[in-house]
């Protein structure tokens, strides 16, 4: 089996299409950080006269926006997961072939298989590669996601944010250029 993409003109499917909505939705964090800082500046402003205001007002900019990022980090690595599912049941059809199970067993070092590792498993069955570097930085993040969410209290920091963010890029991107186009 090979990586196909979509009849022409379709993109919906497509690595590039999923690698452009990642990008939208970095752009709108991008965005929205830049508005909380602004806000948060122009704010400091109108309270310099007041130290105790002025000190109470000082953490607020930098907690929304370590809120945003943990929220954005988290639908990050969940849009990823969907997406390449959508993207490897896509190209099943494609070729053909039946829908993966992504509950399936995969015998894994660690014991139950992540979805990380089931599409590394994807991308071995479309004789496809994507940069390891993308795929342990995924992995990585996803371990600490559900650390958070789970055992740990943990918060995203922007780095971890801007990480996942380019795993998942660096991803997307190398998918789309191994892609057969199909008329």
């Amino acid at each position: 089996m090979k990586l196909k993409r979509p009849p022409y003109p379709a993109r919906l499917g497509t690595a590039a299409y999923f690698f452009i909505q990642a990008g939208h939705r970095e752009t709108a964090i991008d965005h929205a950080i830049e508005v909380i800082r602004q806000d948060a500046a122009r704010a400091m402003t109108s309270v310099n006269d007041d130290p105790i205001i002025a000190a109470l007002e000082k953490p607020i900019g930098p907690w929304v926006i370590e809120s945003l990022i943990q929220g954005a980090w988290m639908r990050e690595y969940h849009e990823w997961e969907k997406a390449t599912k959508s993207y490897f049941e896509g190209q099943h059809q494609r070729n053909g072939g039946s829908r993966p199970d992504w509950k399936g067993k995969i015998v894994s070092v660690a014991g139950t298989a992540s979805h990380v590792e089931r599409v590394r498993a994807q991308l071995a069955q479309f004789g496809a590669n994507a940069p390891i570097a993308a795929l342990d930085a995924i992995d990585a993040q996803r371990s600490l996601i559900n650390s958070a969410k789970h055992e740990d209290e943990y918060f995203a920091t922007e780095n971890d944010y801007r990480t996942l963010v380019k795993g998942a890029a660096d991803f997307w991107d190398a998918l789309a250029s191994q892609e057969e186009f199909t008329i």
